[in-house]
């Protein structure tokens, strides 16, 4: 078996002292203001030699694992959240952190059980999409908020009380959804979720926003109790892009033109939106830059031992399937 190379040998082959080598390998040559020279030596070394850190001496060396744990509380197989993720790996990537992904499918449980995995890892911080109950609560956030008192934890697009959060305000997006409909005539609309979604703040918003109108929105939980309800609302807000597509593929099939039968809005402002014809109005929520908020907020805990908050704004981005309604 070929013996295992060695710090001490990189250190060796580049003419370095071994504390100038592990700087480099750690991604401090910067920091200790390395020369190029040097770095063009031990990148050489590297690379002949196939080096590859030990990562646990240099956790037990540096009380840190370099893992950070994220959990989101649905489908990661949407560029939502695929996006967001790459915005996260990019901006932890010259930090020489890696990420341990986890999806706890909208069941406080397993949110928990994955929570217990991560610290088990030695995780050194969190980032958490938390399971959300039906009125829009929060089932664990008192075990994040224990959690944050040891290792940083940070809020993934939602405003956790007493958690530094990065996210798009969804209160304001749910009112932009409202406004929008509202200018446009409509007056009997109805929400297109699911059970956890009628408690987010932008399907709370949108409501509020009706209620103060003195109308009371329609609550639909698929696209078929939807269409069978056709004729008691005019527009129809929904809680994603995929659940207003198939919205309207389905209305299509059926016979029904948006926007002249309905009006649809949908949310998030995914990237293949634009290739649809005609385009769907929905609301734009910032996705990698909030990924690179993350991880610079996170940067910023490990090294001073405490982060923010950041809050960015969601976009109205009209689209070819909302029109003025028919009837008040």
């Amino acid at each position: 078996m070929a013996k295992r190379v060695k710090l001490a040998d990189i250190a060796r082959e580049a003419g370095v002292s071994v504390t100038a080598a592990s700087f480099y390998i750690n991604g401090k040559a910067e920091q200790y203001k390395l020369s190029k020279a040097t770095c063009e030596r031990l990148e050489a070394a590297v690379r002949k030699y196939d080096f590859v850190p030990n990562l646990f001496a240099r956790a037990m060396q540096q009380n840190r694992t370099f893992l950070v744990g994220l959990l989101v509380r649905d489908r990661i197989n949407s560029s939502f959240w695929s996006d967001i993720v790459a915005g996260i790996e990019d901006g932890l990537s010259a930090s020489g952190c890696h990420l341990v992904l986890a999806s706890t499918h909208t069941d406080p449980e397993q949110e928990l059980e994955a929570l217990r995995q991560m610290r088990a890892k030695g995780v050194d911080g969190y980032v958490i999409s938390p399971v959300l109950r039906g009125d829009g609560g929060v089932p664990n956030l008192e075990y994040l908020r224990n959690l944050n008192r040891n290792r940083p934890v940070v809020g993934l697009n939602l405003n956790l009380d007493g958690i530094p959060s990065v996210y798009n305000d969804d209160a304001v997006g749910g009112t932009l959804a409202a406004g929008f409909l509202w200018e446009n005539g409509h007056r009997r609309v109805a929400l297109l979720g699911n059970p956890f979604g009628f408690g987010q703040p932008r399907f709370r918003a949108f409501e509020a926003f009706y209620r103060e109108r003195g109308f009371v929105p329609l609550h639909f939980s698929g696209p078929g109790e939807a269409l069978a309800a056709v004729g008691s609302f005019t527009a129809v807000f929904c809680l994603h892009d995929l659940l207003a597509t198939a919205l309207c593929s389905n209305a299509t099939a059926a016979g029904l033109r948006i926007p002249e039968t309905f009006s649809v809005i949908g949310y998030d402002g995914l990237e293949w939106l634009k290739l649809l014809n005609p385009a769907p109005s929905t609301i734009f929520q910032h996705k990698y830059e909030l990924g690179s908020a993350v991880a610079t907020q996170l940067l910023r805990a490990f090294e001073t031992g405490a982060c923010e908050s950041v809050r960015f704004k969601p976009l109205l981005v009209p689209g070819g399937t909302v029109g003025v309604a028919a009837t008040s």
